[in-house]
């Protein structure tokens, strides 16, 4: 025999366990079987259902177990290599949520499969207990199977189970008639049922129709499949398999008003529409081969109100395919895809405005380094965090605020955007931080019934002096250079919330800053209640250092996403010294601007020559050049290019208000890819002594440092 290689060795695995879970329901006259595998995970394995057998009337199983679960007979048989029965009444009551996927009775008999997995048996209308002979016969089926998997798996076959199983309906003596469709139905009925489960869950659309695509491909074997959603004139691909480029090519972005292709027809006529193998519209869709001996039906995905939301295809060498693609499939999908887009447009709105509302840019001024982090709980609902950096007029202090307004909701998020627009207001005057709050206290007493916690910090970047003033919010963390923390509990005095009494007043605290001094100013969101904030902030600096803040600030964000209970909003900063010889220039570029790296780099030329730095000009400029084309071209959004110089080497940043940080692209070119396209980072990372990409408060900076030695400062 050849050795077994995917994909031919996973066939014949996937064989065995369907001929294994066959043999199950027959002797043991079960109402369904399925084969387990385990996927081993760095926290807990987990056992995923690989092949599933059921009868028309069979109940499904659970698809993904915990290893450790104390209450499943899957888990326990696997545990303890043997045998082991629970019913379903018993994990219901630890797990009621699987109340939707198992909607009968039933009695679950197990038995370990080797070390690599479990074999399952149920029946319906439970409980019950395996009689003696039904042991032998699990315990002898799944010992056979454990030895022929442990033959495969030494000629290198892989044990990796499947995202979705294979299910097989159960072989019965009906050849005709009602009770055999019944039974050749069984899978894609499962398939359906599982789909229907799981896109309650989903918010995106694309995860929806990806869903789709993964249960109905394996419920009616499909070859391809291609779903779209209609984006006011056109077709928009949301997920596919199996298709060919040219089929994908056509399909993305396809006009609705030219009804000359199966997908436009679809929509149009509102009705399935079918094609026979080898029909000239359907030709060249399969991605395998040339061959276009494939059978295709089209659906029009239908919302709840009627109104087409998109379309799927699916491709099958089946001539009957039509038969197995029901209209349900159309509306269960069709009304997914019409919840998902309307979700999608309010969190869209509520983003938007949650953004408009927070800075659109932190100002950048000699003596202090800054970056904010703001992260929503999800949803769609608004928050009242918010954070600010004012510069003064003088260019020598900043103002830096952060508050929290109490709901989730839209009068919140409007109640915040007043706050910090008042707040700004009264720092830009000159107040000191006592005076500021007392000033939006009263604004927020008379213009709302809401109340707001805030702490606010004006800083003399000549001095170093730090003037703080709290109204029932949490201190910010302050830390020095030697790693000792600020205590403000013997001075600082935490003041009463915004909005509760007009006539509160509010003490300010000062501090000392010494050059390299962090201060992080925060909401509740950012810190675990059960851990001190010097605690939070040494964890977060010892796994990502203490010298760059862009790197920290994702850190102690990624630190709170067990805590996802409350908004987060972070500004943290460095405070860098007097700023008498510092160097620092900044660009802003909007997003139409065809000439923003050419802008970048002249302007980065002339700094560079006039802090006496022109040896590192050629480089730098190739490097700004190449960060700011793929902020332009793939954010397209506005970018601010910040360059600043310092004694040893020179920083530049470009923010952009795209979220999604930047990765190098070092996947093969393929036909017709521009050589240069996506290699930017690669250069960056090749010439940069230090670089990183990290999210920001409005979406993402990319930073790198060249080393250089200025003539003189």
């Amino acid at each position: 025999m050849g050795s077994l290689e995917t994909p031919m060795g996973v066939d014949v695995r996937d064989r065995l366990l369907a001929a294994a879970a066959q043999d199950v329901v027959h002797a043991l006259r079960a109402s369904a079987a399925t084969v387990y595998l385990v996927r081993p995970e760095p926290l807990k394995s987990m056992l995923i259902a690989t092949a599933v057998v059921v009868s028309p009337l069979g109940v499904g199983p659970i698809e993904h177990i915990p290893a450790d679960d104390p209450v499943y007979a899957t888990a326990a048989a696997y545990r303890s290599g043997g045998t082991a029965t629970a019913h379903s009444i018993d994990f219901l009551g630890e797990h009621p949520e699987e109340a939707v996927s198992v909607p009968f009775p039933f009695t679950a008999f197990s038995a370990a499969v080797g070390g690599v997995g479990v074999m399952t048996a149920f029946w319906i209308n439970g409980p019950r207990e395996p009689t003696a002979e039904e042991r032998r016969q699990l315990t002898e089926v799944s010992g056979r199977l454990g030895r022929e998997l442990e033959q495969l798996a030494a000629q290198r076959v892989p044990m990796t189970p499947p995202a979705v199983p294979r299910v097989h309906a159960a072989e019965s003596g009906l050849a005709e008639g009602q009770g055999a469709a019944a039974i050749d139905n069984a899978p894609l009925v499962y398939h359906l049922h599982r789909l229907s489960v799981q896109l309650n869950h989903v918010s995106d659309g694309r995860e929806a129709a990806a869903l789709a695509c993964a249960r109905v491909m394996s419920a009616v074997d499909a070859d391809a499949m291609a779903v779209t959603q209609v984006k006011g004139d056109r077709l928009v691909i949301a997920a596919a398999e199996g298709c060919s480029r040219l089929f994908l090519r056509e399909l993305e972005g396809q006009l609705l008003i030219s009804a000359s292709t199966p997908e436009a027809r679809a929509v149009a006529h509102r009705r399935q529409l079918t094609y026979a193998p080898g029909a000239a519209l359907t030709r060249g869709r399969v991605g395998a081969g040339d061959r276009d001996d494939y059978a295709w039906v089209v659906l029009p995905l239908l919302g709840g109100s009627g109104v087409v939301v998109g379309t799927c295809s699916i491709g099958s060498e089946q001539p009957g395919i039509s038969k197995t693609a029901p209209p349900a499939l159309a509306t269960l999908l069709g009304q997914a895809l019409e919840r998902t887009a309307a979700d999608g447009a309010r969190h869209a709105l509520a983003q938007q405005l949650q953004r408009t509302l927070l800075p659109r840019v932190l100002p950048q001024c000699a003596g202090i380094r800054s970056t904010s982090r703001y992260v929503p709980t999800g949803g769609i609902d608004l928050g009242g965090d918010w954070y600010d950096l004012v510069t003064l007029a003088d260019q020598h202090s900043v103002t830096a605020l952060v508050g929290d307004v109490q709901g989730h909701d839209i009068q919140a998020a409007v109640v915040m955007g007043q706050l910090r627009a008042a707040a700004r207001a009264y720092a830009t005057e000159g107040h000191h931080p006592g005076a500021i709050l007392g000033r939006i206290n009263r604004f927020l007493w008379e213009s709302s019934h809401l109340m707001c916690t805030c702490a606010c910090m004006q800083i003399d970047l000549d001095t170093g002096v730090a003037q703080l003033a709290t109204a029932g919010h949490q201190p910010p963390i302050i830390r020095n250079p030697a790693g000792c923390y600020w205590n403000s509990n013997s001075d600082l005095d935490i003041g009463v919330p915004l909005g509760v009494d007009p006539d509160s007043s509010y003490m300010v605290t000062e501090a000392i800053l010494e050059p390299g001094t962090l201060l992080a100013l925060h909401t509740d969101g950012v810190i675990n209640p059960e851990e001190t904030q010097s605690d939070i902030m040494e964890a977060a600096i010892k796994s990502s250092g203490a010298d760059e803040l862009e790197t920290l600030a994702d850190e102690l964000i990624r630190r709170r996403s067990n805590r996802m209970t409350d908004d987060a909003a972070l500004l943290l900063l460095q405070f860098e010294g007097p700023p008498a010889y510092a160097r620092i220039r900044q660009l802003e570029i909007t997003q139409n601007d065809l000439r923003g790296a050419h802008r970048a780099r002249f302007a980065v030329h002339g700094w560079l020559h006039e802090w006496e730095m022109g040896h590192i000009a050629e480089k730098m400029e190739l490097l700004v050049s190449e960060v700011v084309t793929n902020a332009l071209i793939h954010a397209a959004t506005d970018v601010y290019v910040c360059v600043r110089g310092y004694s040893g080497c020179v920083r530049v940043e470009v923010r952009d208000s795209d979220v999604h940080p930047a990765r190098p692209d070092t996947s093969p070119l393929q036909d017709g890819d521009l050589a240069e396209s996506g290699r930017g980072l690669l250069i960056v990372d090749a010439l940069a002594d230090r670089w990183g990409n990290s999210p920001s408060g409005r979406g993402k900076t990319v930073w790198f440092e060249v080393a250089a030695k200025p003539s003189c400062p």
